[in-house]
């Protein structure tokens, strides 16, 4: 009877136990046998088997230390299970539960067909969770303040240069279906999970070369915080149909190697920066992921006294990109703001001394700082940097520089993400309403037209039984028979 109990239990789990009756099987089981060569015209990962797993840490969180030592520093991913089942959100964040209390927050919602060409749009949440589930829609937008309080963060980053070099922290809600494509990003991400599964294919960054990637975007940042080993300091992504791959025109894909994680409620990845990854989702799911810049060093100051037992809610750590209501902009992908004071600073390396004037200013830091400014130089450097008016700036000027003032720099060195614009305040309960009842139109508009040609139907049978009455041999009998065969078909087709 155990046995039987066992293999019944086998029958619904993972190797790991975990359960797959959420979802697919995952890691895809591989069976080359199937196709010629293996994996051709299948799902990403069937091509070969996975090495392992992402190594897990069960309940528990490395220090920030022994996390530099043995995972950031070399860039290696790890994955931390029950890590935030403390959170309020796990219980709290449904649909009725977001709708009353965040519904009038704004989010920036993009496409479930991953388009990097795409821009997203900017919605209130309420609208978007009365429509996710029918449209083809997912939010991802910075974690608005408002719900911070609500999820908990890692304490792994909560001391010395991981938390001066915080970057934001994003919120995730789909449906699920969704496959993201192959694509590294530029700064570190702790993926927690709050409600669903995903699953992530882990590929380190040395085989870019055989993954058929079609941009790689750099970002001008300082020597010393980036990392020559990385495809990149920005993102990219590779142009490969993840649902179908073509393993005769990638035969390349045969020789990289990755690894998995099934990630659900409570669960969190570490992901590098640079580091190759491809996410699947399949139901609801729900996932906050918090963003810290790169370095080639890491500064312990204040790490003796974090107690790692602790896991303080988001709304406790210092975040540079964060968004409360009625806020103009939500600031989601900008640069790290200790990035742009060093962009700032670089010219006193030489020379600590020394003033920037605006003619250097414009003449060359201007134009090596970024090639798509939003605002010219005369009024950044009067409205940001010197906004004394004294002609120029020195090092100490950088070094006490606001916060607000480094986020105008950072905002004008690139395209906004997402629309300045705060969105509608739409009724979308009347604008429901209305669809519904243009549905019920329809519906009864068609259900008329089927009565319709049912009558239709009746009275051309009458008239062919009156005629069949009316002529006992008809004149071209041939004819009279075909014609019969193909009303009576007619008749059983509707």
């Amino acid at each position: 009877m155990k046995l039987l109990i066992f293999l019944a239990l086998l029958k619904f789990c993972f190797i790991d136990g975990t359960l797959v009756n959420d979802g697919p099987v995952f890691p895809p089981p591989y069976r080359p046998w199937r196709t010629s060569p293996p994996g051709h015209l299948q799902s990403l990962g069937h091509q070969r088997p996975p090495e392992g797993p992402v190594r897990p840490y069960v309940d528990r969180f490395l220090h920030p230390v022994d996390f530099w030592k043995y995972h950031v520093k070399d860039k290696l991913p790890l994955v931390y299970r029950n890590a935030i089942t403390g959170s309020p959100a796990i219980k709290l964040w449904t649909d009725d539960y977001l709708l009353k209390n965040y519904g009038d927050l704004d989010v920036l919602v993009e496409r479930k067909v991953e388009n990097r060409s795409y821009s997203p749009r900017r919605m209130v949440l309420k609208g978007f969770l009365k429509q996710y589930r029918k449209e083809d829609i997912y939010v991802v937008t910075v974690l608005p303040d408002a719900m911070r309080p609500e999820v908990q963060i890692v304490p792994s980053v909560l001391c010395g240069t991981f938390k001066t070099y915080l970057q934001e922290t994003n919120l995730w809600i789909g449906s699920g279906g969704t496959n993201s494509i192959v694509h590294f990003d530029a700064d570190h991400n702790i993926h927690c999970l709050v409600h669903g599964r995903k699953d992530f294919m882990m590929i380190h960054h040395r085989y870019y070369k055989y993954l058929y990637f079609k941009q790689n975007v750099k970002s001008k940042i300082l020597p010393e915080i980036s990392n020559s080993s990385d495809p990149g300091s920005g993102s990219g992504y590779s142009n490969l149909n993840v649902r179908k791959v073509d393993m005769k025109k990638r035969p390349m894909l045969k020789r990289v190697p990755w690894t998995y994680a099934t990630l659900r409620a409570g669960d969190c990845i570490y992901i590098p920066g640079g580091y190759i990854h491809q996410v699947r989702s399949y139901n609801r799911t729900i996932s906050v992921t918090t963003l810290f810049s790169p370095t080639s060093f890491f500064n312990s100051s204040g790490c003796d006294d974090l107690d790692i037992k602790h896991l303080p809610p988001m709304s406790e750590a210092p975040i540079h990109w964060t968004y409360k209501e009625g806020d103009r902009t939500i600031d989601l992908g900008y640069k790290n703001l200790m990035v742009v004071r060093n962009n700032l600073l670089d010219p006193f390396r030489e020379n600590e001394k020394r003033r920037i004037t605006f003619k250097e200013f414009s003449k060359v830091l201007y134009k090596e700082l970024s090639d798509s400014w939003q605002m010219e130089a005369d009024e950044l450097f009067r409205k940001f940097i010197d906004p004394e008016g004294k002609g120029y700036y020195t090092k100490e000027d950088v070094l006490n520089m606001p916060i607000e003032n480094l986020k105008g720099v950072a905002r004008n060195m690139e395209d906004p993400a997402g629309p300045l614009e705060p969105a509608p305040k739409i009724e979308w309960e009347k604008i429901l309403e209305e669809r519904l009842a243009e549905e019920e139109r329809e519906k009864q508009a068609h259900m008329e037209e089927m009565e319709g040609r049912d009558g239709a139907d009746d009275d051309e049978e009458e008239i062919d039984d009156e005629m069949e009455d009316d002529n006992d041999e008809p004149m071209f009998e041939d004819e009279g028979d075909n014609t019969g065969k193909e009303q009576r078909h007619k008749h059983e087709e509707l």
